[in-house]
């Protein structure tokens, strides 16, 4: 693995790292200012992207109000282009009104210049309706 490469793999790291310590103003850094989330399988009345660093930092700023710690046990795949990674990870999330949040996910993240310019998440949907209650 190159030196681009490493740099950029640690700039996909530091995402989750921003999310798991809580420290979302870190993604206002690892982001481009137009840089974008998107949320192919978003359920009907979830957002299907976040868009530009701002919107991502208020995305998961918010979260705090209904999940406590998080943690997202992954691997970064590099590709054969330095600004592209896939990410394997799982969602272990605790949720404040009781129980636990547990999801599988496939992550793509693109860089440009060093920073993250889209992020496409992959998730179980039919996980994620019986957690929360919503209709598929």
């Amino acid at each position: 693995m190159n030196d681009i490469n490493l740099s950029n793999k640690k700039v996909v790291d530091a995402f989750f790292v921003a999310l798991e310590t809580q420290q979302f103003e870190l993604l206002k850094g690892i982001f481009t200012p137009d840089g974008k989330q998107l949320n192919p399988y978003a359920p009907e009345g979830f957002p299907e992207s976040f868009d530009g660093a701002e919107g991502i930092y208020k995305q998961y700023s918010g979260l705090t109000a209904n999940f406590g710690q998080m943690t997202f046990p992954r691997k970064i795949y590099a590709t054969e282009d330095p600004d592209f990674f896939f990410v394997q990870f799982k969602g272990e999330i605790e949720i404040k009104a009781g129980g636990k949040y547990e999801n599988d996910y496939l992550g793509t993240f693109r860089l440009k210049d060093g920073k993250i310019i889209e992020y496409t998440e992959y998730f179980n949907q039919v996980v994620m309706a019986k957690a929360f209650g919503i209709k598929l």
